[in-house]
């Protein structure tokens, strides 16, 4: 009897729970309640692999992709990522801080009420524990990406605010003419919106009509004459041969407007490289 008293109490206490939470239930026996206790080993270590928002997969194909071709643009994903996980680090911090206070307050005051405060407190805290720990994974991932990132596009470690200016014409060259192809397979047309994106960079709308057709021609005589089916990097060659053609005309726009130039060189921050 003794045995099968102790073993509801590990049971219990695995759940998180007590004896009185449970007496009197008709159904929930305590032998179905230490077979629940038993299983929740597993799901607490599968729960490790969890804790978090995200996979790596997801993080790193679909929030650092956002359709974008910028390295930089990835490097600025992965640092607003790092400092959201790092503002809820210190959040956690902070709060763990003011309710170890708490519970050292409850437990002098020694009361009843003060006492379960307490061990609900620092239960609360022994289960929360796995996201701090899931936001500590998710940091370190996209502290990893970043410096893949930085490594796999020649990006010095010194890189500032004007390498990533610089690289905004190349990046919305491409992206442009990525939702116009897609609008065009989808629709037959360039939508408004992407006219009114491909005009902002200085591209004649019948001009990037006439490429993205010839584009598409060609995949389709690909597919249907020689069998092939293009990949992802025939697009990205497309994308890259495009910032060839139309990378300097937004300068007719710059014109047209009456500006001299697009950055404004004293108000980048600078990195250590420029003040030699």
């Amino acid at each position: 009897m003794a045995n099968i008293e102790k073993k509801q109490e590990a049971s219990l206490a695995i759940l998180g729970i007590d004896d009185e939470f449970v007496n009197g239930m008709e159904t929930m026996t305590p032998n179905k309640i230490a077979k629940i206790a038993e299983r929740m080993v597993e799901i607490d270590r599968a729960n490790k692999s969890l804790g978090r928002r995200n996979t790596q997969t997801t993080n790193q194909l679909m929030t650092l992709t956002m359709l974008t071709d910028s390295p930089y643009r990835r490097l600025r994903q992965c640092l607003a990522q790092i400092e959201s996980k790092r503002r809820a680090l210190e959040s956690n911090h902070f709060g763990y801080l003011k309710n170890q206070i708490e519970i050292k307050e409850w437990l002098e005051e020694d009361t009843e009420m003060s006492r379960l405060k307490a061990s609900q407190s620092q239960h609360g805290w022994e289960r929360h524990k796995m996201y701090i720990e899931g936001s500590l994974k998710e940091l370190a991932v996209f502290q990893e990406a970043y410096e893949e990132i930085k490594r796999n596009n020649n990006i010095p470690d010194n890189w500032d605010e004007e390498d990533a200016e610089i690289d905004e014409i190349r990046h919305h060259i491409r992206q442009v003419f990525r939702q116009a192809h897609r609008d065009m397979i989808l629709t037959g047309t360039i939508t408004q919106g992407n006219a009114e994106y491909l005009e902002q960079y200085g591209i004649h709308l019948q001009t990037a009509r006439n490429v993205i057709a010839k584009y598409i021609a060609e995949c389709e005589r690909l597919i249907n004459e020689e069998g092939v089916m293009p990949n992802i990097d025939h697009l990205y060659e497309f994308l890259d041969n495009a910032v060839e053609v139309f990378g300097d005309e937004y300068h007719r726009v710059l014109k047209h407007i009456g500006l001299d130039g697009l950055i404004k060189q004293e108000y980048l921050y600078r990195s250590t490289k420029d003040l030699s």
